[in-house]
């Protein structure tokens, strides 16, 4: 089995718990692997959007179909005034300006789109000695559907409520469902964290201040990040396009 084919069956969620537990811990040491999964999730997020682009560029078709036509078949008809005829040229013109705009606004991603992606989500291991099997959870956000995760993710805080890793995630699952205020709440809690995870913390409050278009502390943040950090690449990639 090729390794396209086991990401489709761990984004899908058809591994069960001990495949997934080991291919959890292959994508941990195999950054080759761990690349493909964060491409096929973001292919997969990609086409979730697809239906809704292609509704929006058959009806811009419709609608220039049909001007187009209106247009021919008045002329068939009568023959335009000049001023009249320079002022339909400027309208098309002008409406085919508008297609371009919104053509580019779906179809390239946005800021936020371009650096907010994660680490596969792992509970299962840790959690082997509990009743609850939470690999559910692990499929939910590794999936994208964060709502699920943040649900379960909050019930397992409840058990587990020393588990920094799970409350980051918890915040990127706020950040996703544009729950912004809490999610900033979570990631300035980890203020007087291990320099480790308060960096990851930064990195995503300074994400969630660039979705609520707040660019000014998004860039306050991300200054914060050293060059120690294994994320300050990434901070000064983000920076330079801000």
């Amino acid at each position: 089995m090729d390794n396209l084919e086991r990401i489709d069956r761990y984004l899908s969620g058809e591994m069960d718990a001990s495949e997934k537990q080991a291919f959890d811990a292959e994508v941990a040491a195999n950054p080759q692997l761990a690349e493909e999964l964060a491409l096929q999730r973001d292919m997969n997020t990609f086409l979730r959007g697809k239906d809704r682009r292609d509704a929006l560029q058959n009806q811009l078709k419709n609608i220039g179909g049909d001007y187009f036509k209106t247009v021919e078949e008045s002329a068939k008809i009568v023959q335009m005034p000049r001023r009249r005829l320079r002022w339909m040229i400027a309208a098309s013109a002008a409406a085919v300006i508008v297609t371009l705009i919104v053509w580019q606004f779906l179809f390239s991603p946005s800021l936020y789109d371009q650096y907010a992606t994660y680490a596969p989500l792992a509970l299962a291991e840790k959690s082997a000695t509990t009743i609850t099997d939470w690999s559910q959870t692990e499929s939910a956000f590794n999936s994208g559907d964060y709502r699920t995760a943040e649900a379960q993710l909050t019930q397992y805080l409840t058990e587990n409520p020393n588990d920094q890793l799970a409350r980051l995630y918890l915040g990127i699952c706020k950040m996703e469902l544009n729950q912004l205020a809490e999610a900033q709440q979570i990631f300035q809690s980890f203020e007087d964290a291990d320099a480790s995870i308060k960096d990851y913390a930064d990195w995503y409050l300074a994400l969630s201040y660039l979705k609520a278009k707040d660019e000014e502390s998004c860039r306050r943040i991300l200054q914060r990040i050293t060059p120690a950090s294994s994320l300050y690449e990434q901070a000064n990639s983000l920076l330079s396009k801000l």
